[in-house]
């Protein structure tokens, strides 16, 4: 099936003004938003495209208009000797005269096929004056085209004259003008397609580095940034993730001093408000004196535990485990923290189970991994009621060993669960806690490859799991 080319011609006016349009409404667009990487990419290359294919259109046309004139006066003079070898044979006969040869050579419409063709042609036999004896065709001067002239003679009688039109600009131009604009537009949609190539290539990464960064700006400092492609990009993803790093640093410190002050508000002013008391007159008594000398005493041993878990948090984040973490047995790791949480347990009519196997070999640090379960394993004792019960169970896990301590007490408050590993999330201000024990217990999780988690929390009681690999 062939398209018309009127209706082609149409069709690819419809398709160009379309493109044009969109091309000016995003123009408009850029007025306010600024111009986007893709249309930077494809203004160039459709300018670029369009230019070489009007280029390339200019030099078809000069070629074919050069190599027409030649082509027409070259079938000119063969025509016009064409008809002067007729015309001498038709001479041979008897009698015969260039009139009557000529006006044979037309009753014949020998003539008439010569100038019955697409290209319009005109010839004319004369005498030896140059008087017309028989012409056949029109040709009328049209803009555009150029008419070329071949002659050849009759014997001495007279000539042969031929007169052709060659392919006209405009006649060109309708032929040409459909295969250009269909050229010009395969290749500005092939320019359209190379800018969505290059801009998924180069803006899509600043792309996604510019919504993290609005994820960073909007205050979730741990989200992680894409993955970087090309040098550039991984150079500008280096500067934000050291931009993230610093920011994240800094809101760390401000939450940390935020929070030691709290921490260490309340112990302090209780020392403050008894030493106060004391001085005052309340150490005549020895009863009063007692009281608020145990609640100095309190005070103190709580900023001792407190300082003492800073520093370890602080010493674990800095320097990490053992360079070469060795060989160690979780299940003797697990029974020694259990065997030294057992005064405690005792003294809150708490049971104690360790469910094992007889060995579980990973690497790591022992110090640091019988600390974390100390941590969770204490936790459990002061959360569980009198005569309850608190198991420890080593198994394996999903790559390595797993330990899981569950209580039987009333479970995680709501307000604190999403950031219970987080530095001074506690609700024990009162009874001794620091708030630091879970966060130990999630550093040292991770510095081993594994992680600390709250594995479920109910009013029948709470499990935490410490996920470790076997490495």
């Amino acid at each position: 099936m062939t398209i018309p080319r009127p209706e082609l011609l149409i069709a690819l006016g419809v398709v160009s003004l379309l493109g044009i349009g969109l091309i000016a409404w995003r123009l408009i667009e850029a007025r306010r938003s600024g111009l986007s990487f893709r249309l930077q990419v494809f203004l160039p290359l459709a300018a670029t495209t369009l230019t070489l294919s009007a280029a390339f259109a200019l030099i078809v046309i000069d070629r074919f208009t050069a190599r027409a004139s030649v082509f027409a006066q070259r079938g000119a003079q063969d025509e016009a000797r064409v008809l002067a070898e007729l015309a001498s044979r038709a001479l041979e006969t008897p009698g015969a005269t260039l009139a009557s040869a000529a006006h044979q050579l037309e009753s014949s419409r020998i003539l008439q096929a010569f100038t019955h063709s697409e290209i319009a042609t005109h010839v004319a036999i004369a005498d030896a004056q140059g008087k017309t004896i028989v012409q056949v065709g029109e040709l009328e001067p049209l803009t555009g085209v150029q008419i070329v002239t071949a002659s050849a003679p009759i014997r001495d009688l007279g000539s042969v004259r031929v007169r052709k039109a060659t392919f006209g600009m405009v006649q060109l131009m309708s032929d040409v003008a459909p295969k250009v604009a269909l050229l010009a537009l395969i290749f500005a949609l092939a320019s359209a397609a190379l800018a969505v190539v290059i801009g998924q290539a180069v803006a899509a990464p600043i792309e996604r580095l510019t919504r993290a960064a609005e994820h960073v700006a909007a205050g979730e400092r741990q989200a992680a940034l894409p993955e970087p492609r090309g040098k550039e990009v991984r150079a500008l993803t280096r500067a934000l993730e050291s931009m993230r790093r610093e920011l994240e640093e800094r809101h760390a410190l401000e939450n940390f001093v935020a929070n030691l002050s709290h921490e260490l508000k309340n112990p302090i002013a209780s020392v403050r408000a008894s030493a106060e008391v004391l001085t005052e007159g309340a150490a005549d008594e020895p009863e009063t004196a007692r009281r608020f000398a145990l609640r100095i005493r309190e005070s103190a041993e709580k900023l001792s535990a407190l300082t003492q878990d800073l520093l370890s948090l602080a010493r674990l984040e800095a320097r990490g485990i053992e360079a070469r973490p060795r060989k160690v047995d979780l299940c003797a790791i697990a029974r020694e923290a259990v065997e030294a949480q057992a005064s405690l347990a005792g003294a809150r009519g708490v049971r104690v189970e360790l469910h094992a196997p007889e060995s579980a070999p990973l690497r790591g640090d022992p110090v640091w991994l019988r600390r974390a379960l100390e941590n969770l394993l204490g936790n459990a004792v002061q959360h569980s009621p009198q005569g309850g019960r608190v198991l420890v169970e080593v198994a394996p896990g999903e790559s390595g060993w797993e330990a899981t301590v569950a209580d039987e007490g009333p479970g995680v408050d709501p307000a604190i669960r999403e950031k219970l590993f987080e530095r001074f999330a506690t609700t024990r201000h009162g009874e001794g806690g620091t708030g630091l024990g879970l966060a130990i217990v999630r550093a040292v999780a991770e510095l081993h490859g594994g992680r600390a988690q709250l594995r479920r929390t109910s009013p029948q009681g709470t499990t935490f799991a410490l996920s470790l690999p076997a490495r």
